[in-house]
């Protein structure tokens, strides 16, 4: 339950699959002071599922998270989307994984924002009834590599390492984006910095890639954004 699953290449995409048991702030998130009209978020129906869930009583948990999800906590609503993706005391549903993944995503949960790209990239839960008809799917297919390469966009600017990997491959093979071989570099780099899986062997087929004056430009691209994001 709480292993995490990368890609070893985005062909294969693999959604993130680990429930969330205590409240954390995503990487590099900013801390706000509250005010006094500030309604604080409250944890008592997500504490209530974390303890059923470590007990096994999914059942209770589910109902615990999804009371908590509809009151708009984002773990909650991360944790409910991974129980109907894996179907874990749930039916399992793409469709109200893909509804609560986005919901947390668009409050900036890093893991729900990588979720959402792969299950974009996937097909899942997403566009299902456009998915049926040709040749309605082959856009439905183009409009939903977009939407993930959006989102892998989202995520790996705030330094998640396999959204970062798997923006590289889209810019790559240009899926979702116009095919930039420098573009691709700079994110395997990063990548390659936060020990993404397959990130080493990717900035060096990358490298082999370019002609020499690409890849200095790209080279020049990473070592700009190094500096203006992480120094």
């Amino acid at each position: 339950m709480r292993t995490t699953f990368f890609t070893d290449t985005l062909r294969t995409a693999t959604i993130l699959l680990v429930l969330l048991l205590t409240p954390h702030l995503p990487a590099q998130a900013q801390i706000t002071i509250a005010d006094e009209d500030t309604e604080l978020p409250d944890y008592t129906d997500y504490y209530a599922a974390v303890e059923a869930l470590e007990a096994g009583d999914y059942a209770t948990a589910l109902e615990e998270f999804r009371q908590s999800a509809a009151e708009g906590l984002h773990l909650a609503q991360y944790n409910l989307g991974v129980m109907y993706y894996t179907g874990q005391g749930v039916e399992q549903s793409y469709e109200d994984a893909y509804h609560w993944l986005l919901q947390s995503a668009e409050q900036g949960h890093l893991n729900s924002m990588f979720n959402v790209a792969t299950m974009y990239y996937n097909g899942q839960g997403v566009n299902s009834a456009l998915m049926q008809v040709w040749p309605l799917s082959l856009f439905s297919r183009r409009q939903n590599l977009v939407q993930a390469a959006t989102w892998y966009q989202e995520a790996a600017e705030y330094e998640h390492a396999g959204a970062q990997y798997n923006l590289a491959t889209m810019y790559e093979v240009g899926e979702g984006v116009q095919q930039d071989l420098g573009e691709a570099y700079k994110w395997a780099r990063l990548a390659r910095d936060n020990e993404a899986n397959g990130a080493t062997a990717l900035v060096t087929r990358l490298q082999q890639m370019m002609t020499p004056e690409q890849l200095v430009r790209a080279q020049q691209a990473y070592a700009e954004w190094v500096l203006q994001y992480r120094s």
